[in-house]
């Protein structure tokens, strides 16, 4: 009976919609109400509903990494950013061989480099451009 007098009445509730229960109950789990609602007592409504919401985030992270929680995630992150840096990388540096590898061929290519050099290289310089947008 006490805990449904606070949940109608609890200033966290205030700024979380009427089907965020669960939202509640990880924020009390992890930080507990009390310190919640110290938290977020002078703020304003909307800046109430951001600060809910960020904690929440937290909370969440928190019961699957008590450890570093969001920290953790953005560590996570930022190996997978490192990781396709790395790759992109690789790609521009295949591309370049491959483009490397037509042009020698091209030009092995006995009449083939002067009656459609042009071409090519109109073709060649156009991707290229695409490649920079």
């Amino acid at each position: 009976m006490e805990q449904k007098e606070c949940l109608d009445n609890c200033t966290i509730l205030y700024h979380l919609a009427s089907n965020d229960l669960h939202k509640f109950s990880i924020l009390h789990q992890v930080f507990g109400a009390c310190n919640v609602i110290k938290l977020i007592r002078d703020l304003p409504t909307d800046q109430g509903v951001v600060a809910i919401n960020s904690m929440v985030s937290e909370a969440g992270a928190r019961l699957q990494d008590p450890a570093l929680g969001c920290a953790g995630i953005i560590q996570q992150l930022h190996l997978q950013i490192s990781d396709l840096e790395s790759q992109i990388t690789a790609t521009e540096a295949m591309i370049q061989k491959i483009r490397s590898q037509q042009a020698q061929l091209v030009a092995s290519i006995p009449g083939f480099h002067n009656k459609y050099n042009s071409t090519m290289s109109t073709a060649l310089s156009d991707a290229d451009d695409e490649d920079e947008d």
